[in-house]
């Protein structure tokens, strides 16, 4: 029998990897090119998608042998980090740490029917996902740039919204404008259930809570019209349109997965630091010291001076803690508190510096961009 894994690029930005038995692929993922935000810098990233095995394969180590070819083929070439949305109790086999919660608002008809809002605005609802795309690509840039872990979407080579919150199809899109100028919009689901209608992302310029009414009212007239009983806004709990609804009345809800749903693991510290280097000098204003962080197989050393940062190889410090591939990817990310993630690990010296250069924010991948 022979069994051989491989990795087939395509010019778009996806890599299959997959694991051949006789000539016959029995499992495959897919590799797609990521850049997030972080703040002043922005992070490459192997985003990995459409993990599959053939049923009658399963259970014979062919999963296990495609993911750690992808993780060894995505070291090879250089990503700093990778992500993916998965199962539960699964890919913490492969180093993977949950990065990010999920968080929705969900809002009645009736206590949506208070809004009250000008009509300075033209708010609109539009069938074309790609509706004034570079605009909106633009706004979402502007309001997202401090957004760790949002997805970078380029205005000149963005194509609007792909999905909503359900796969398979596209979503509409609600634009607010005035004078022609994209205001804010929200992404709203095609096919909804029966009863409430799913929000998948909305902004607006300098987050103006005038156009969040003015979009939130317009939500309430395709509510009532498609005799929809409530809204859910799939946003993270400190964005300021949740202000909003708190004032009419809302349920906000997050879950934050032991092992699943978003995911992420370091694939090389030294790379991945480098590249964060803008960011980490604009948090770093005031502090001083050197800290080493330590992974299986690779040690770094960030040496801080009041708004200078060296990214330096190997143990340079007398401070070091020691951290798994994931924990240092819910350090970097925000995800977790970092004296409560410090205080689960091992360290020597004083490390009390890594909390100011990676304070706690709370990442989130909008809906629209998942893979």
């Amino acid at each position: 029998m022979s069994v051989k894994c491989e990795v087939i690029e395509n010019k778009d930005g996806t890599h299959r990897v997959q694991t051949s038995v006789d000539g016959r692929s029995v499992s495959w993922l897919t590799i797609i090119d990521l850049k997030m935000h972080y703040g002043a810098s922005k992070l490459d990233v192997g985003g990995i998608a459409g993990v599959y095995t053939e049923r009658e394969f399963r259970g014979r180590g062919y999963s296990r042998r495609t993911m750690n070819h992808a993780l060894e083929w995505m070291c090879s070439r250089g990503y700093p980090l990778t992500a993916l949305f998965g199962i539960h109790e699964y890919y913490h086999r492969y180093g993977f740490a949950t990065f990010m919660g999920e968080h929705r608002a969900r809002i009645s008809l009736r206590n949506l029917s208070r809004v009250e809002a000008s009509d300075e605005y033209q708010v609109v609802l539009h069938d074309e996902p790609d509706y004034k795309s570079e605009e909106i690509a633009r706004l979402y840039e502007e309001m997202n740039v401090d957004r760790v872990a949002s997805r970078v979407r380029a205005p000149g080579s963005w194509k609007g919204f792909r999905k909503g919150v359900a796969w398979g199809h596209s979503p509409r899109v609600l634009v607010a404008e005035e004078h022609g100028k994209v205001m804010g919009y929200a992404v709203v689901e095609r096919w909804p259930p029966p009863d409430e209608l799913p929000i998948a992302e909305v902004n607006a310029l300098n987050h103006s809570y005038h156009v969040y009414r003015s979009l939130l009212k317009e939500i309430y007239h395709v509510m009532a019209e498609d005799l929809k009983t409530s809204a859910v806004f799939y946003v993270p709990p400190d964005h300021p349109i949740v202000d909003v609804l708190k004032t009419y009345g809302c349920r906000f809800e997050s879950s934050y997965p032991w092992k699943g749903d978003g995911m992420a693991r370091v694939l090389n510290l030294k790379l991945l630091l480098t590249s964060i280097e803008a960011e980490l000098e604009r948090r770093s204003k005031g502090v001083n010291g050197a800290v080493c962080i330590k992974l299986p197989g690779e040690a770094v050393t960030l040496v801080v001076d009041d708004g200078s940062v060296k990214v330096k190889e190997g143990i340079n410090a007398v401070n070091v803690v020691k951290l798994g591939y994931g924990e240092a990817a819910q350090l970097i990310l925000g995800y977790r508190n970092p004296y409560e993630l410090l205080s689960t690990v091992e360290t020597h010296g004083n490390v009390g510096i890594l909390a100011k250069l990676f304070p706690k924010r709370i990442p989130y991948v909008w809906q629209p961009d998942r893979w």
